[in-house]
């Protein structure tokens, strides 16, 4: 009776083997870009496509780090010409509050930083003016390069988690088809015992196998919603870098002009015709 109940079980398990193996290819079908371990460093579509997102902020960094040499020359040379007087008289008021020679000290420190601040922010308002750019410009191009690159981070978190669960589906699939070979082989050897054990033992791997592959399954569908939205704030980001570059380039193109008249005022044999009147 025993070896009949485990001969009619082995149909059984073939039928649920060859269901598996049906839905593997679905369900373990990586994501359009996801990366494989087939994939090469590099390849299209792969993990390090995303290396390349922040190249749409490159502008944005470079103008900040331009404009905020410039301004910290700017203020150098302000208060090297005594441009913070006013916040250094502020510091001596402040001073005079406390009263003594620790009071004058520190109104001498507080005027000082007061002067150095308000000098750096007019220069960087000024350099920024002269580039073209506002800073509602630039606090916007920020902002969006931070959503940005958080949510490349959420990405690579969400694929890391994807090929962790591939790896350990392709694990217990293993398990579950080793097991089956050695269930096969306990019933051609009269070991009906050892036979349904493993084959209890395999019904176990197949509920984590079903539970890693529900798993497996929502986690590309989370991987398509964050690639899609990765994509939009990436057009986002370059919508800003072009108005940046535009904005740069007509401030530099009015630049250019405005320095053309000037040096074309100025030109000395224009002004020896006219002194001659010629």
């Amino acid at each position: 009776m025993a070896k009949s109940r485990c001969t009619m079980l082995l149909p059984a398990v073939v039928t649920v083997t060859a269901v598996i193996s049906s839905s593997w290819a679905s369900a373990f079908a990586p994501p359009a870009g996801a990366l494989t371990s087939a994939t090469p460093v590099g390849a299209a579509g792969g993990r390090s496509s995303l290396n390349g997102r922040s190249s749409g902020s490159a502008l944005r960094n470079d103008l900040q780090d331009e404009i905020e040499r410039a301004a910290q020359r700017r203020a150098y040379e302000e208060r090297a010409k005594g441009g913070g007087t006013g916040n250094a008289i502020g510091g001596a008021v402040i001073g005079g509050l406390f009263g003594g020679p620790f009071g004058a000290l520190f109104g001498a420190q507080v005027g000082a930083s007061l002067g150095g601040a308000s000098t750096l922010d007019k220069a960087r308002t000024e350099e920024m003016k002269r580039r073209g750019i506002t800073p509602e410009m630039l606090e916007q191009a920020n902002e969006i390069g931070r959503v940005l690159s958080q949510a490349v981070d959420g990405l690579r978190a969400t694929e890391d988690s994807y090929e962790t669960s591939m790896r350990l589906a392709k694990s217990l699939n293993r398990q579950n088809e080793q097991i089956y070979d050695k269930a096969k082989d306990s019933m051609q050897n009269g070991d009906e015992d050892g036979a349904r054990r493993l084959l209890l033992e395999r019904e176990r791997i197949k509920e984590k196998l079903v539970t890693v592959l529900k798993t497996v399954t929502e986690e590309q569908k989370r991987l398509e919603l964050q690639r899609s939205n990765v994509e939009a704030l990436e057009t986002r980001a370059l919508e800003v870098e072009s108005l940046l570059r535009r904005s740069v380039g007509a401030s530099a193109m009015q630049g250019s002009v405005d320095l053309g008249m000037s040096l074309e005022a100025e030109d000395p044999l224009l002004r020896k015709f006219r002194d001659l009147g010629m």
